[in-house]
């Protein structure tokens, strides 16, 4: 008298399956998923997969602001500072009130000792953040590459009175 189990759900089935490559699970995740995921992998350093996924949401949804500045940073963090400085202005292009893509761009030019043009990005950024301690400290040290060291240490002070851990 054998009963045979009851079917398995697909959840059940998922649960002893081997885990996908990443490549198949954000294929078939939400955009803000994927961008969660891909974030995530960021975070850990797995560049290549981040990369990949942010392309797959930009063929997707070519003007995701996430995506284009995210894969922007990963293009800067690889050295390839033009296609980061491309990406952050297609970002720029969608919507020009986004401090961090400011900031990522003043970092790519810091990046290459081009501090005037560092100093333009990070003026831009605090325009619209001026209680953004990070970016006080940004422009203070662009300035201070610059020579400029009274306007650098006005930057560095402020940086220190928003935020007093900030050394």
């Amino acid at each position: 008298n054998f009963t045979p189990p009851p079917a398995l759900t697909k959840e059940e089935i998922a649960l002893f399956s081997p885990p996908a490559p990443t490549e198949a699970v954000y294929q078939t995740l939400p955009i803000p998923e994927a961008i969660q995921l891909a974030t995530r992998l960021h975070q850990q350093g797995e560049l290549q997969q981040a990369e990949t996924i942010y392309r797959q949401v930009l063929a997707v949804e070519p003007d995701n602001l996430d995506a284009l500045h995210l894969l922007g940073v990963i293009a800067a963090q690889t050295l390839h500072y033009d296609a980061a400085i491309e990406l952050f202005n297609q970002a720029i292009q969608l919507n020009d009130t986004i401090p961090a893509i400011y900031n990522s761009l003043g970092s790519v030019f810091g990046n290459q000792n081009l501090f005037a043009e560092a100093t333009s990005y990070y003026q831009k950024a605090l325009a619209l953040d001026p209680k953004d301690a990070d970016l006080h400290s940004n422009l203070a040290y662009a300035l201070r590459a610059q020579g400029k060291l009274a306007e650098a240490l006005a930057g560095y002070q402020q940086a220190l009175l928003l935020q007093p851990d900030n050394v």
